[in-house]
Parts: structure tokens; sequence; C-alpha cells
């Protein structure tokens, strides 16, 4: 091995394991900002597990379209800075050692295909993905985890990202369930956590402007410079249009029957892959001569609605709803006519045709959604309710970049319902 590697102190833990320490770990969150050497040492670890421990490694990201570009050559970088030339064989798409291999793939290889591609990854007992924040659920991670299974090699699933929102599924599931806010170099229960920055690097080879520039985004803008630079998680993002802190939550198993004076779910289907059929169930109630509107339930799936047509009559009944408004364009009108023939008799079924665009409804709506609804305190405890409110808070008007453009059917189909109240409430509503 070379003597000009610079790895920081905090990674130890995670070599350790390769020595036999830390038995109990089968996952490790990496996190980390800018020039925090994250994908660097990792590569690093992958090599020396390949070369010495003869280990078999699914080396990822959530899609292919970087990989031979940027994962593959920054580990294959690292076989001449560990001096294994002449050890591991590399090739356009493996790095090979003796039977034992470090395979790169992507997990989702289309932007056509809904599901993640599982399959063909057996055989390995390490699975990293890079880019990790890119991972949609937590399902699509524990079917990985679940796949990585060898019984004779310690297995383990390692996570790298740039922390985004508290409001991602990582920082729920590893972080606010167990007690942590972040930026955390520790081990709980089976999960090993690292965390480090550019500060944990040898500052003289980073590139001076870059620093420079760290300086003047620290005195400029803290909050961008506490997650891009240093890798802490932020607690919304700028500009959506309801931020988190902005909505009305409580209890809703407690609300009171008597104050309720409609109750109605209305469904905005999905008409494009990869775009979420959103259904809310509402329960519009008057409490001091004001409108309060409850969501008390939701659909919130990317199965579509054929599939969510056999949920949606039971909801129904389940919470007593006494209308049905479903947006009947395009795919939404096939999607009306099987939904109503399985409707109870004496809920009221009306399909609607809008030629607003969304935007522009959104745009109308949003403040109505954020003055007048309340949502459940206990959202995270139904992981599709917690997937529409991450969505609904995460909608950023005019995203030049798109990374929410499937997250506008929560917030549609929010100010979809908001619409249907105003129409029907207007005098209670603006006294007129």
């Amino acid at each position: 091995m070379k003597n000009d590697i610079d790895i920081s102190i905090k990674f130890e833990p995670l070599f350790e394991i390769l020595q036999g320490l830390h038995p109990e770990v089968d996952t490790v969150i990496i996190t980390g900002g800018r020039y925090s050497l994250k994908s660097y040492t990792v590569s690093i670890f992958a090599n020396t597990a390949l070369a010495y421990f003869k280990w078999n490694i699914l080396y990822t990201r959530y899609t292919n379209s970087s990989i031979i570009d940027s994962i593959k050559p920054e580990v294959s970088d690292k076989i001449e800075l560990l001096g294994l030339e002449g050890t591991l064989i590399d090739t356009q798409t493996h790095i090979e050692h003796r039977g034992n291999r470090i395979s790169f793939k992507g997990i989702k290889p289309g932007s056509k295909q809904q599901s993640a591609n599982l399959k063909g990854f057996s055989g390995f007992n390490c699975f990293i993905n890079d880019e990790a924040e890119e991972l949609p659920n937590f399902k699509t991670f524990k079917k990985i985890f679940y796949s990585v299974r060898d019984t004779k090699k310690q297995n383990l699933s390692i996570l790298i990202l740039n922390p985004t929102t508290k409001d991602h599924w990582i920082f729920y599931e590893f972080f606010e369930k167990k007690g942590l806010e972040g930026g955390n170099n520790c081990i709980v229960d089976n999960v090993m956590y690292i965390h480090t920055s550019y500060l944990d690097s040898t500052l003289e080879k980073m590139p001076g402007n870059i620093l420079r520039d760290y300086e003047r985004m620290k005195n400029e803008d803290p909050t961008e410079y506490e997650n891009i630079v240093l890798g802490g998680w932020i607690t919304e993002p700028e500009g959506v249009l309801l931020p988190k802190s902005q909505l009305k939550f409580q209890d809703l198993s407690k609300i009171p029957n008597e104050c309720i004076i409609f109750r109605f779910a209305i469904s905005d289907p999905a008409d494009k892959g990869g775009d979420k059929y959103s259904n809310p169930f509402i329960h519009v109630a008057e409490i001091d001569g004001r409108l309060v509107c409850f969501v008390k339930d939701v659909i919130h799936s990317t199965s579509g609605i054929e599939a969510n047509a056999e949920r949606i009559p039971l909801k129904i009944i389940e919470h007593g709803i006494e209308s049905f408004f479903i947006e009947s364009n395009g795919v939404g009108l096939a999607a009306a006519l099987l939904i109503k023939k399985a409707l109870p008799a004496n809920v009221g079924y009306a399909p609607f045709h809008s030629s607003i665009q969304k935007e522009t409804r959104i745009i109308s709506h949003y403040e109505f959604v954020k003055k007048f609804f309340v949502f459940d305190i206990n959202y995270k405890s139904n992981p599709e309710y917690h997937n529409y409110i991450n969505d609904l808070t995460g909608y950023v008007k005019s995203n030049e970049n798109n990374v929410n453009k499937h997250k506008i059917d929560a917030i549609d189909s929010a100010c979809l319902a908001a619409n249907i109240i105003k129409l029907k409430y207007h005098k209670t509503i603006y006294g007129q």
C-alpha cells in the first residue's frame, strides 16, 4: 500500500469492521458536505475489502446515468493509489480479484421504470449506495438490504449522502427514530454513523478559491454553508409554497363529530410515469363560525388508479364520506368510471373537468390550504400520509432543476379540495 493516503480519523470505525470489530453493525450512514472525502474514503474501503478480505460488493446509485462516468472511475482510481494494479483486474463494469468482485449497477436503470430493479443483487455481502439521498423510500432500501445476505461474511449496507431536508426518509428512519439530530459519529444499535466535512480534510490540499468561497458563504449565507459545506440537515427547503412550519397539525382522532358539516374525498389521478395518484379524505368542520378542514387520511401512491380502485370505496366507508370528486381529464375519465361502479349508493359522485394548469391552480389556492387545512399530527405512523406531507411541503414553484416535478400531485390534490370548499362555503369563508 502506498503512503500518501490521507483518511480522516472519523472513518476508522468503518475500516475496523474489516478487522472483525463492530460485528453488530449491518448499516453505515455516511454524511457530510462538499469536499468531505466521503466517496474517496469509501472507494478505498471497497478496494481494500475486495483485495484483502474477499468481499463481494455491489456499488450503486439509484439511477445509472453517471455510474460509468463518475462512481466507477472514483473507485478504479484507488487501485493505483493502494498499489493494487497487479492484484485487482479492472474491467468496464467490475473490479475483480480471484472470483470476488465489486460490481457497479444502477438500481433504477430507466426513467420509465417505476419500481427499483432489484434483480441480480444476490451474491453480495456489501451494498454501497452513493448519493443515497436519491433513494425514493425506505421500502426500496430494505429490499436491497434483505438481498445482501452472505452466511460466512459480515453483511453491510453503506449509504453515502449529502443531507437534504429533515423530511427525507433517511433522516426519519435513521436519525429521528433513534433520537439523533445529525452530524453524529457513533454506533447506535446496528447502525454506524460517520459525519465529516472539509474541516476534517487536509486544508493545504484544497484549492484556495474553494476555501475562499466557503468563507464567503459562511458569512453571507450561514444556512447554505451549514447544509452544503458542513453537511447539516435543513428543516425545510428554500422557496417551498407550503413550509411545514406554517401548516397546522393536531390529533385528528379527537375531532368531535358534532362539528363536522361535510365529508368528502377528491382524486387527482396520475397521468404520467412517476406521477402519484393523490386522494385526500377531508372532514370540513365549522367551529366558532369558522371553517376548519381536517385532512383525515390520504391515498398517495405511484401505483396508479387501477391499483387503488378497491381501496377508495373502503376508505370512503371508513371515513363516512358523503361526496367523491374526481378530475376526469385524460386518464381520469377511465378512472372515474372504474371507481363509480364500486362506490356505495349513498355517496355522491362528481367527476369534473379542469382546463386550468396545475401550477395556476396551486398558486390560486395554496394560501387557503395554509390558512384553513389541518393535518394529522400522527402522520408519520402512516407511510402514505408521511409521503404526502413530504411532497406537500417540498414543492417549490418554478424549480429550475425540476427536482420536485413528482411532488406536485400532493399540493395539487390539496388545492383541488380547497377550490371545492371555496365554492361550497363562500359565504361562510368570506361573509358574503
